[in-house]
């Protein structure tokens, strides 16, 4: 857009309310002087004016007439209208995106002082050249709004838009919370991470933070840089928010992920309704708690769970997940470190595809052949992997390989190579045998046992 040097310098009250725009957001008198002169030139008024309004304007003076030559009360401001609209024209003139410039305008002035199609209408208006302030627009047709369009391209764009994308469209009204709830929305991941701090969540890969900040808190949404400050508590702030994925009709999610920091969270105040999930991580310190946010995800539906954390936990806590249906029905388990597990509570995954654990033995001539024994009555078992250690924390390979009955590899290793020893056991009265992949890792001892068919 071009406009005139004499429009420019003419009009005084034009130049005053791009002033008032700088003083309204709240800029230091020489970067909004600086602003000024880079979008209405520096010929357009020299600094000593500038500041002078500058200061008159920042202590609250609203007076556009004050004459400098004489003594005279303070008069009223000119038409706020006139003057919304020479802040339109200001940010045109600093060509700014219309969406950047109204985020601006609104931040400056009030977010209720303008509706976005006023604003976008003035806003191409004085783009286009035009300078028409009092552009009557009683004669205007009646805007379309997103109601007036075809029921089939309506369905057409829903169906297009992604599920983080559909809850915001649920929220707008009845008739397209409708549209968008015909098709069910699937996450691939809904990850939440709770703190006493903050509390964060991300569906498929849009972020969102809420975080303590004083007696309140603010949250920061995706594609925005800008924090939304509010008075309510961190958790209750994104509760809100997160309800509006966890309550859509028939959500699902391929990974569901829960960190809990924070073990005073309740759970039907987080999580009231079930969750269809086919994989979940839960991280918590005790198993009290880990068990209460398993127990929201559908069981039958869910097939794979991995659990960390459980740092306060004891063995007589273990059956507490074991009775759980999700645990029951479940393909496939991956269990912390924390939960050190005998060879006699190998018999609790038997209905298990694949799993992992942390395993402690004994005796390894005793041991070692009642894990293959155990692992052998395993119907549907496809593989597992066992971080096995001795009764004094030691990692006996040589002794687990000799049990086996297999000889100890002699010779060095190359650079980064594991001694790894491999023995196949054929299960009696089948034609499938068991793999033992026996690694030594320096820090741990892994055997991952494969069921070969």
């Amino acid at each position: 857009m071009e406009l005139s040097s004499d429009f420019i310098k003419e009009n005084e009250q034009f130049l005053k309310s791009c002033i008032l725009y700088e003083v309204l957001q709240k800029k230091s008198i020489f970067k909004a002087y600086k602003n000024f002169c880079d979008t209405v030139g520096e010929d357009a008024m020299n600094y000593p004016d500038f500041e002078f309004w500058f200061h008159r304007f920042y202590h609250g003076c609203r007076d556009f007439n004050y004459d400098l030559s004489a003594d005279q009360e303070p008069k009223t401001i000119v038409d706020e209208r006139v003057v919304s609209m020479y802040y339109i024209l200001y940010e045109v003139l600093q060509k700014k995106p219309i969406f950047d410039s109204y985020r601006n305008y609104c931040d400056t002035v009030g977010t209720d002082a303008m509706e976005y199609r006023e604003f976008e209408f003035w806003y191409y208006r004085f783009y286009q050249g035009s300078r028409d302030f009092d552009f009557d627009r009683s004669a205007d047709p009646e805007p379309k709004t997103i109601m007036d369009m075809p029921a089939k391209l309506m369905l057409k764009i829903v169906e297009n838009l992604d599920p983080v994308e559909r809850i915001f469209l649920r929220s707008m009204n009845h008739a397209i919370k409708t549209v968008a709830d015909s098709f069910p929305p699937v996450f691939e991941k809904i990850e939440i991470s709770v703190s006493n701090t903050s509390l964060q969540w991300k569906l498929n890969n849009q972020s969102f933070l809420c975080f303590k900040k004083g007696g309140g808190c603010e949250m920061y949404k995706p594609n925005s840089s800008r924090a939304t400050k509010s008075e309510k508590c961190y958790m209750e702030k994104g509760i809100e928010h997160l309800a509006l994925v966890l309550k859509m009709c028939n959500f699902q999610v391929n990974h569901f992920s829960l960190t809990l920091f924070h073990e005073v969270l309740n759970r039907d105040d987080f999580l009231s309704v079930p969750i269809k999930a086919k994989s979940a991580f839960i991280l918590g310190q005790t198993m009290n708690k880990v068990v209460q946010f398993l127990s929201t995800i559908i069981p039958g539906h869910l097939e794979s769970i991995s659990l960390d954390g459980l740092y306060l936990i004891k063995r007589e806590h273990y059956s507490m997940l074991f009775e759980t249906d999700q645990f029951k029905q479940a393909k496939s388990v991956n269990f912390p470190r924390s939960m050190e597990f005998n060879v006699e509570d190998l018999v609790n995954f038997s209905h298990l595809e694949t799993f992992k654990c942390h395993l402690k033995s004994e005796n390894a001539f005793r041991d070692v052949p009642r894990i293959r024994d155990i692992l052998t009555t395993f119907e549907i078992l496809e593989s597992c992997e066992l971080d096995y250690h001795g009764i004094d924390g030691d990692y006996p390979i040589v002794e687990f390989a000799v049990i086996l009955g297999e000889e100890i590899p002699i010779g060095l290793l190359a650079e980064g190579e594991h001694l790894t020893i491999t023995h196949r056991y054929q299960i009696p009265e089948s034609n499938e045998c068991l793999e033992f992949k026996i690694i030594d890792k320096g820090y741990e001892f892994l055997v991952n046992i494969a069921k070969l068919r």
